[in-house]
C-alpha cells in the first residue's frame, strides 16, 4: 500500500493506493494550520480503511515548490515515517502533481503556481516528456514563448484554478517508484521572503 501526503497547498490531503488503485482520499480542515491537521488527517485516513502506518510499504510526498511551511512539514513529516517503519519515499514536485491531473492529451501541458508580483513557479509536459523542468520564471515574458495550442493547469493563467492534491501525488509516484528514497527534501526553486528580506537588508547595511 502507498500513503500519498500533499501539503503545498492551502488544504493539506492525504490518499491511500493499493496496488496502484486510489482506494481513499482525504482533506483537512481549511480553517487550520498543515501543523495541526495532518496527522490527524493521515490517523482519520488510515483508521477508516482498516490500516496501520506499519501496513504502508510506500511514501509519497509533494516537495514543492509551493507554501515553504507547508512543503517543509509534509516533508518532514513523512521523513519520520519513513525512517519509522523502514519505508522508502517517492518525491514528486508541485508541477508534476498539477500536470498529473490534467486528462491525456497530445497538447503541450504547462503547469503554473502563481508566486505573486509578476512570478510563479512553472514546467511544460508533453507526451509524457519534461520539456521545462520546473524553474520560477516572469509570468508575461513565460506564456509568450509558449506553442499556442498549450493546455493550461495550475493558479496562473487559467479560468478554474487547481491546486495539488495528494491523490495526483501518488499518480506521480507510481510511474516513478524505481526512484524511491530513504528520505527526500524540499524543492524550494526561490528563497523564503523571510530570506529575501534577510539578503536585501544586508546588501543595504
Amino acid at each position: 500500500m502507498m500513503l500519498a501526503i500533499d501539503t503545498t497547498a492551502a488544504v493539506a490531503t492525504a490518499a491511500l493506493f493499493r496496488d496502484g488503485m486510489l482506494i481513499a482520499e482525504r482533506e483537512a480542515d481549511a480553517g487550520k494550520k498543515h501543523a495541526e491537521t495532518l496527522l490527524p488527517l493521515i490517523d482519520d485516513l488510515l483508521e477508516e480503511n482498516g490500516v496501520t502506518i506499519h501496513n504502508i510499504d510506500l511514501f509519497a510526498v509533494d516537495i514543492g515548490p509551493g507554501s515553504f511551511t507547508g512543503v517543509r512539514i509534509g516533508v518532514s513529516l513523512v521523513n519520520a515515517l519513513a525512517f519509522a517503519t523502514g519505508k522508502r519515499i517517492v518525491a514528486v514536485d508541485s508541477l508534476a502533481t498539477l500536470a498529473q491531473s490534467v486528462e491525456k492529451t497530445e497538447q503541450p501541458v504547462c503547469a503554473m503556481i502563481d508566486a505573486r508580483n509578476g512570478n510563479a513557479y512553472a514546467a511544460l509536459y508533453q507526451a509524457g516528456n519534461t520539456l521545462i523542468e520546473p524553474c520560477p520564471i516572469k509570468t508575461e515574458s513565460f506564456l509568450a514563448d509558449l506553442p499556442q495550442d498549450t493546455v493550461f493547469v495550475g493558479d496562473v493563467n487559467v479560468q478554474n484554478k487547481t491546486y495539488p492534491r495528494a491523490r495526483f501525488v501518488g499518480f506521480a509516484a507510481i510511474a516513478r517508484q524505481m526512484c524511491a528514497k530513504e528520505e527526500v527534501e524540499p524543492l524550494y526553486l526561490r528563497a523564503s521572503q523571510a530570506e529575501r528580506l534577510k539578503r536585501e537588508s544586508g546588501e543595504q547595511a
